[in-house]
């Protein structure tokens, strides 16, 4: 085929142009500076007849004229026209693929510079061609729209999920304990008998207030320490359900601060065992200011009053809804978060009186067994501090929405240890041991 017919539109584009820039007349032309973006806005402005064909551009400076032969380069070197391309007065496209002999053994090689990628692949490209792309897999938590980026891996919404390589995201599924869970409902129904439990002692010490049973028990104190177990069990209700704001902060606060007075109780009542059969005699002044100034009382009522000014340090960074989003990427845990560096303060406080407590009862362990309160605190105690070791130790290294659950059975058996440990063998003694709750037999040391 003959390949001139382009130089010479080509050359013919250019004079064309020249000639009007130039501003060209029968006179001749005009001396000026030409630039080549004044030569090419007048390429595009091309409307002319050459060897019968028309040289024409549109608005936009696109060929829309000419006749142009496809080619193809066969294997002994020569160049073979196989079709035809022409723009006027019709656009026609013709290839004669008879005349095509492919290298390939006849099949028709692929003209791409890199395949396609798969799904969930977005193309990185790395020529200035957008042809010619590597492939790289999207992440877990991205997607790739192939239709309208397919060179990018999207975020997916903190409310949705995806897998590797995926080309759409999901819907993360909502993880609470609903309140018709059936483990919630057995550990409400199990802390509803614990109110009970503690209705019913309370009642039975009141009808035998004045026996030495409840005497040794505390007397009066002991309806402290069962109210503010009572008081407690509030919180196991706010473990479950949809957490807010509000049982957020009730699902700790009476428990940190109704336990820490029953801490103290407990502290009083171990330091007044080991203060009537040891410290006594060797420092009778400290009886005789205690029983003058009411020290118990005075304890008491400071436990509660520090544990209330330290509880204020919720206001600072108060227990509030959290969703967890990086436990499990399909699922968002809703539940209660706090700030333990905002509320250790007010921690501190329960901690150390458990501790306090456990070293007065202790050192009353081997006390005549008529005055047996010491070892039932020290046994409660024991198994309170093991309790929540299990708790902590589960906290660190469980993700899921069941570490409420286990926070609130920990809770539960926190009350549990003591009402089941200190009151209830009293109990027993007073109702089927009736000759045990006299003045004789405790005085039978």
């Amino acid at each position: 085929p003959s390949f001139s017919y382009p130089v010479y539109s080509a050359v013919y584009a250019i004079a064309h142009a020249l000639h009007k820039v130039l501003q060209c007349g029968t006179a001749g032309c005009n001396n000026i500076i030409v630039y080549p973006n004044m030569v090419l806005a007048e390429i595009q402005k091309s409307n002319f007849t050459l060897l019968n064909r028309t040289v024409l551009f549109d608005e936009n400076g696109v060929l829309r004229s000419g006749l142009f032969s496809l080619v193809f380069w066969n294997s002994s070197g020569d160049a073979e026209e196989v079709g035809l391309y022409s723009f006027y007065p019709t656009v026609t496209f013709f290839i004669n693929i008879s005349k095509i002999n492919w290298h390939t053994d006849g099949e028709v090689p692929a003209s791409v510079c890199s395949p396609e990628c798969s799904k969930g692949y977005a193309r990185i490209q790395n020529r200035i061609h957008k042809c010619c792309f590597t492939c790289e897999i999207c992440p877990a938590g991205t997607y790739v729209n192939v239709e309208e980026n397919p060179y990018k891996c999207v975020l997916c919404k903190s409310t949705e999920w995806s897998e590797e390589g995926s080309t759409s995201c999901n819907l993360r599924q909502l993880e609470y304990i609903q309140l018709t869970d059936t483990v919630a409902i057995a550990i409400m129904v199990t802390t509803w008998v614990i109110v009970g439990l503690t209705l019913s002692v309370s009642v039975l010490f009141s009808i035998n207030y004045n026996t030495p049973v409840v005497r040794s028990a505390g007397g009066p104190m002991c309806f402290l320490i069962l109210g503010c177990l009572g008081l407690c069990s509030i919180s196991v209700f706010f473990h479950f359900g949809l957490p807010t704001p509000a049982s957020c902060i009730l699902r700790y606060f009476p428990f940190i601060w109704f336990y820490t007075v029953c801490l103290a109780c407990f502290v009083v009542r171990s330091f007044q065992i080991v203060c009537i059969f040891k410290i006594s005699a060797k420092f009778p002044s400290l009886l005789i200011w205690w029983k003058k100034y009411h020290g118990q009382w005075l304890l008491i009522s400071a436990a509660f009053v520090v544990q209330a000014v330290l509880l204020l340090t919720f206001s600072y960074d108060p227990p509030r809804p959290y969703n967890e989003t990086s436990w499990r990427p399909e699922q968002i845990v809703l539940f209660c978060y706090m700030n333990l560096k905002a509320t250790s303060c007010s921690l501190v406080l329960p901690i150390s009186l458990a501790c306090l407590c456990f070293v007065f009862s202790y050192m009353a362990k081997d006390l005549p067994k008529n005055y047996n309160e010491a070892k039932a605190i020290t046994f409660s105690l024991l198994l309170l501090t093991f309790t929540w070791t299990i708790f902590i130790t589960v906290y660190m290294l469980y993700r899921g929405k069941y570490i409420q659950t286990l926070n609130a059975v920990t809770v539960l058996l926190s009350l549990y240890y003591f009402l089941v440990g200190y009151f209830l063998p009293k109990c027993y003694i007073i109702l089927f041991q009736p000759n045990k709750n006299t003045q004789q037999y405790f005085q039978s040391l």
